[in-house]
């Protein structure tokens, strides 16, 4: 089975997870950029806005994920969803093939269904390296 892992982060905390899973399993990280500028609490704010209305944005794959059979997708948690950009990446392929990793600091997500599999690492549960390494021998 041929793997991508492919992320969205704002703060660096998903980018560090898709690493983590992707040294695991020998595979490439593509990052998903977007044309928004998410930082500071001002950032924060509008990501909360974007999240729960459902507002499209610009992305850019930074790689590609042509010969990938399954993707892992790792975003960090924003208003009970995927942020954004993942939400649009979503629309370009099949979801029955993509494993969702979420990142957050308190909550797991909503909405779940269609996924091949739907991870959540919780900052405060401090869980993240027993749900990667979870999600990595169930796909070896």
């Amino acid at each position: 089975m041929n793997y991508k892992v492919v992320y969205f982060t704002r703060t660096g905390t998903s980018k560090i997870v898709a690493e983590k899973i992707a040294n695991k399993l020998s595979c490439e990280v593509i990052q998903i950029t977007d044309n928004m500028n998410w930082k500071g609490m001002v950032g924060f704010i509008k990501g909360g806005y974007y999240a729960t209305k459902n507002k499209a944005v610009d992305i850019k794959i930074r790689g590609n994920l042509a010969d990938a059979d399954e993707l892992i997708v790792v975003s960090p948690l924003w208003a009970g969803g995927v942020v954004p950009a993942i939400k649009t990446f979503f629309k370009t392929t099949t979801l029955s093939r993509i494993h969702l990793v979420v990142t957050s600091g308190g909550s797991t997500i909503k909405d779940s269904l269609g996924f091949k599999s739907v991870s959540n690492i919780v900052k405060s549960k401090k869980n993240e390296d027993d749900i990667i390494n979870d999600l990595v021998s169930s796909l070896l």
